[in-house]
Formats: C-alpha cells, sequence, structure tokens
C-alpha cells in the first residue's frame, strides 16, 4: 500500500481512510479547477463560478482529512457531488457524463465503515438519495433543451472524459478498499498468533508451530529440540519495583532471545514469565550449545530502566523431539528438565 508520511493529527488507525480521500482530493480539486476556465470558454459563467466554489470545497475537504477530521471531509465531498451534479447536468445535458460522477461518490461510503463513526442507516440514506437523484435526472434532463456552445461532437468528447474521470476514483477507491481489508485481515491474524507485551508467538500459535514441526519431522525422520526458559526471580522485579518493571522485563528477556536466536528458530511466550523456543534440525546436543551461550549472554548483558540497571538470569529445560513419542511427552520432559534446573539453583541449562 502507498505510504503517505503521518501528520501531527492522524491517527495510525485511520491511515486507510486517510489515504484514500488524500487521493480522491487530488483528483477532485484537479478536475473542478480545469472546469472553470471550460465553462468560462463555453459562456457558461455561473457554472465556471460555481466550480471556484466546488474548488474550494474540495481544498478544504482536503485539508479537513489532513487534520484528522476524515468523516467531516467525506461528508463535504460528497455534498459537493451531488450539487455539482444537480446544477451542471441540467444545464449541459445528460450526454455531458457528468452524473457519473455520482458513481465514483458512492463507493467513498462503503469506505468510511474502515473509519467506523458513520451509522449504518446514514451509509443506507446517503446511497439511497445518490439512486433517486440518478433516476430523477435521467427522467427530466433531456439534450435538446440545452442551447450553450456545447457541439455533439465536443459533448461527445466531455462524456469519455468524465467516464474515465468517474471510474479512475472508481480504481483509486477500490484499490484502497482492496488493500484496507487485507490489511485488516492481516493485523486480526497478527493480533490472533501474537503475544502483545513481547510481539512473540502466543501460546497458540506456538502450539499449531509443533504440531506442523512434528508432522515435518516424522516424515523426514529428522529430529528438533524444545527448551523451556524461566526467568529466576521474576516476582522480585514486580514485587520490589512495580508491575511495569516486570513488563519491561519481559520485553526486553524476548528481544534479547529473538536477536540472539538462528532465523530457523522459532519463540513464543508460553505463560508468565516463561519461553518456549523450538530449534528445528537440531538434536539435544546442539541444542545445550546454543542454550548455554543464551544463558551466559544474558546473564552478562546490563538492562536500564528509569535511571536503574538490572541483570537478568534464566534456567533452561532441554528436550529433544523423538517421532516414536508425541509432543506432548516431550514438552513434559522440557518441562520436567526445567523444574530440575530451578531445583538446581536456576541459571542453569539442564536436560
Amino acid at each position: 500500500m502507498e505510504t503517505i508520511k503521518k501528520t501531527d493529527w492522524v491517527h495510525l488507525k485511520d491511515y486507510r481512510v486517510y489515504l484514500v480521500i488524500n487521493t480522491i482530493g487530488y483528483v477532485g480539486v484537479a478536475v473542478h479547477l480545469v472546469l472553470i476556465p471550460l465553462f468560462y470558454w463555453l459562456n457558461l459563467d455561473l457554472l465556471a463560478l460555481f466550480n471556484v466554489f466546488s474548488s474550494v470545497m474540495w481544498i478544504s475537504a482536503w485539508l479537513l482529512n489532513r487534520r484528522g477530521r476524515h468523516q467531516a471531509a467525506i461528508i463535504l465531498m460528497i455534498v459537493e457531488v451531488i450539487l455539482h451534479t444537480l446544477l451542471v447536468v441540467p444545464v449541459v445535458g445528460w450526454h455531458s457524463g457528468f452524473q457519473y460522477y455520482l458513481f465514483a461518490a458512492v463507493p467513498t461510503i462503503p469506505f468510511t465503515l474502515f473509519h467506523h463513526k458513520l451509522e449504518g442507516y446514514a451509509i443506507v440514506l446517503i446511497s439511497i438519495v445518490m439512486c433517486v437523484l440518478f433516476i430523477l435526472l435521467n427522467a427530466y434532463t433531456h439534450d435538446e433543451n440545452y442551447t450553450g456552445t456545447l457541439s455533439a461532437s465536443f459533448g461527445a468528447v466531455i462524456n469519455i472524459i468524465n467516464i474515465i474521470i468517474s471510474f479512475t476514483a472508481l480504481c483509486v477507491v477500490s484499490y484502497y478498499f482492496r488493500n484496507a481489508s487485507l490489511s485488516l485481515e492481516k493485523e486480526l491474524e497478527k493480533q490472533a498468533h501474537t503475544d502483545p507485551l513481547t510481539g512473540l508467538f502466543n501460546r497458540r500459535r506456538m502450539r499449531s508451530y509443533l504440531e506442523q514441526r512434528g508432522s515435518v519431522s516424522s516424515r523426514n525422520r529428522s529430529t528438533f529440540s524444545v527448551v523451556f526458559v524461566d526467568i529466576d526471580y521474576f516476582k522480585q522485579f514486580n514485587d520490589t519495583y512495580g508491575h511495569h518493571c516486570g513488563d519491561f522485563i519481559l520485553g526486553a528477556a524476548a528481544e534479547f532471545m529473538k536477536k540472539h536466536l538462528r532465523k530457523e528458530d522459532a519463540i513464543a511466550r508460553w505463560g508468565g514469565e516463561e519461553f518456549l523456543i523450538v530449534l528445528p534440525d537440531t538434536d539435544i546436543r546442539h541444542a545445550r550449545l546454543i542454550a548455554e551461550k543464551l544463558r551466559s549472554a544474558i546473564a552478562e548483558e546490563r538492562f536500564h530502566l528509569g535511571g536503574q540497571e538490572f541483570r537478568i538470569t534464566m534456567t533452561f529445560g532441554l528436550s529433544e523431539y523423538n517421532f516414536d513419542h508425541s509432543i506432548e511427552d516431550c514438552l513434559k520432559l522440557a518441562d520436567m528438565a526445567l523444574y530440575k534446573g530451578k531445583e538446581a539453583g536456576r541459571n542453569t541449562v539442564m536436560g
């Protein structure tokens, strides 16, 4: 998706709406600025003057959008399109194609669902108004009543241009609507699979990954190792410095382990201060070496919060997956190894 630099007023959650209005705003302003000299040339001074007003409305909507007032910008654009259509079509004629602008305005309405501030009944009502307006214009607008200087051939050119403009607006809205839908789906999927505090896999996602890993290992007769990791004396951080410190320690430990693991390794927050690491294609001997390096590295690291320095030690419990046993058996063995490590004094690798 196209990215536009964030302003001081636009919130990240409103970017999708912001982007489509911003782009449509450019199209709308450009079209109305071009129509001003065109209508003057056709001796339609009133329409030229109205397009000056229309340009001001579109520029105002564009500015409102950039200041984070997206709903007001959308309403202003729709009102302008309706007024413009009501004035121009009866004067210039149906063959000029200005009624097609209504089609371009309608897709903007459902797009506001991503902004979730326009009520459902309002969306339906505006859509009905657009439909009725189009039907009435079709019924009561007659090209033969037009007495201006617009020739049939030139009118056909204007009609084609207006069709292109309308479908360009439709394409812009559809493009962002599609991207918004895909982005929302990815966002929801990420939230379902990610621990919000550490950014790691959550327990549910890791269980799914373990099942996949087990299937691959059983097929290929390969192995992998699992590692339970527990932050030593974690409760003391919460009790002494508060839960904000505990949250910081969890996040810092997660980031540190993620940085020091291999790209193919997977790590999840299993619960509380406990993490689970999966080391693909790694037997327990090599897993022990990896865990020992990680244990030693984090014990030597210093973490800082609010001017205070903190040290973290961790206990590791290891188990190697054996395709003759279940994933649950593998996890139980690693959990037992972790428990033995705690009994042995913590800050150790066991398994």
